[in-house]
């Protein structure tokens, strides 16, 4: 039925990739390549045979900007065969295992790609460990073990349902509570992330290996100062943090609270009040709502740099690191993931 898998999967950890990989080797006698979604432009010829399998994902119950923008990269699809396969965060708590949630990761992808001309043969989220060191404690070797081998399965029977000539179309409640939560995933996607990539900060164990930068797959990462500096396009792939071979990478919540004392100020009553501006008030909602969201981008972007001097101080960058929740927490890899399987050059 088909000449070639064609897998792109966006992957910090290797979660992403382990579903693109399982199914693409499940359709047994059929050539396949694994490629990358980075920011970086990926030349890739497909035919009008190929199927793509697109493994991705999900944040604040969507799917990421990079998927997103990397669907317009595409030629169009003329009718070419399609999967998605979006990555959810499971997790297991006393022997419980929990489902993920993406949302629309899914189906929004999938319309994408039907306005591109692509026909979508399959749409179902996979549970995959959490790697969301910023804020998940990070699971043991026994509870990845359950989910990775429960996600496994379940990629074996999608692809074994494509082989036998069939579709699947999965999520259609998380679906519904995705579009009930459109407005979360909207305030993720103009300034959550970005918000969340000022969280991060390298404590007084980093040695300016730079390996970060490296492997970042949005290039969001610079070196300042011989430290790696966060820049607003960031989408939190853990690869950083989960990677860093000095466990240098924390988050405070010293530097959350900070940003939104900062953050909330109301910029209206400010100017009304201290500079007497009595024609602002004549202005539409939207215009404040731009120009608060100017202010936030533009003092947590400040305090951000003053912060990074601040912290080239190693005494502060300790005392910063020891008040980190997440130095305390365990780091998260795929297993059997290396750092050559997911930072690709092809």
């Amino acid at each position: 039925m088909y000449a070639r898998i064609t897998a792109f999967f966006m992957s910090g950890t290797g979660n992403s990739y382990k579903v693109a990989k399982w199914f693409s080797e499940s359709m047994e006698g059929l050539h396949t390549g694994l490629h990358q979604i980075r920011e970086q432009q990926t030349t890739v010829t497909t035919g009008d045979n190929d199927l793509l399998v697109f493994s991705y994902p999900t944040h604040g119950f969507t799917a990421p900007w990079l998927m997103i923008k990397y669907i317009f990269r595409l030629p169009a699809g003329n009718g070419v065969h399609a999967v998605l396969l979006p990555t959810r965060a499971g997790t297991r708590i006393l022997g419980l295992s929990l489902p993920g949630m993406e949302g629309t990761a899914g189906y929004l992808i999938a319309g994408l790609l039907w306005l591109r001309g692509y026909k979508v043969r399959g749409v179902a989220a996979i549970d995959m460990p959490s790697n969301w060191t910023a804020l998940h404690w990070g699971l043991s070797d026994k509870n990845v073990k359950v989910i990775v081998d429960r996600g496994e399965q379940k990629v074996k029977r999608l692809a074994q349902t494509i082989a036998l000539g069939r579709s699947f179309y999965n999520g259609f409640i998380p679906l519904v509570l995705g579009v009930l939560l459109a407005g979360v995933s909207f305030g993720y996607l103009i300034i959550g992330q970005m918000l969340l990539a000022k969280l991060f900060f390298a404590s007084d164990k980093c040695n300016g290996c730079s390996l970060c930068k490296q492997i970042c797959p949005k290039q969001s990462i610079q070196m300042l100062g011989n430290k790696p500096y966060w820049t607003y396009s960031c989408d939190s792939c853990m690869a950083c943090m989960n990677f860093c071979p000095q466990r240098a990478i924390q988050v405070s919540p010293f530097t959350l609270f900070l940003y939104n004392y900062i953050g909330t100020i109301p910029v209206y009553f400010w100017i009304s009040g201290n500079l007497g501006w009595s024609f602002i008030g004549q202005l539409p909602g939207s215009i404040w709502f731009l120009i608060q969201y100017v202010y936030i981008l533009s003092s947590v972007a400040l305090m951000y740099r003053l912060l990074h001097h601040v912290l080239r101080i190693k005494p502060l960058a300790a005392l910063l690191s020891a008040l980190s929740h997440t130095k305390y927490f365990r780091r998260y890899k795929s297993p059997g993931v290396s750092l050559g399987n997911i930072h690709r050059t092809d």
